[in-house]
């Protein structure tokens, strides 16, 4: 346990005195400031480009819905009940149903609903 710990604070001191070696020295004056940066009010923080006019339609999952790649592509996995929001993109089915894009933690994905 001592070695453990002796090494550990040999390497914690090696790695700060390379740090502060290899940093770039400052040129000119620093200057403290305690207040906050100013905020400019000539752009506005949200451009009337950015703004969502026509939102997407969210899906609601009541049972466990597999995920593709495409509409009638490769399994992904799985998703559980849940709220989903779609990108807007839909594949209609002769038959009855909808695959549906919506999105995923590994990017958008299909989904086929009825």
């Amino acid at each position: 346990m001592k070695k453990t710990l002796s090494i550990t604070a040999a390497l914690a001191l090696t790695l700060s005195l390379t740090a502060v070696a290899s940093a770039d020295p400052i040129n000119g004056t620093v200057s403290n400031t305690s207040g906050p940066a100013p905020i400019s009010v000539e752009d506005p923080i949200i451009k009337p480009e950015e703004v969502v006019i026509v939102p997407t339609p969210m899906i609601e999952l009541t049972s466990k819905t597999y995920f593709y790649n495409a509409p009638n592509g490769d399994k992904l996995g799985a998703l559980a009940p849940q709220k989903l929001d779609t990108t807007g993109n839909r594949y209609d089915v002769m038959l009855g149903g909808e695959w549906v894009e919506v999105y995923t933690w590994l990017g958008k994905a299909w989904i086929y609903v009825e």
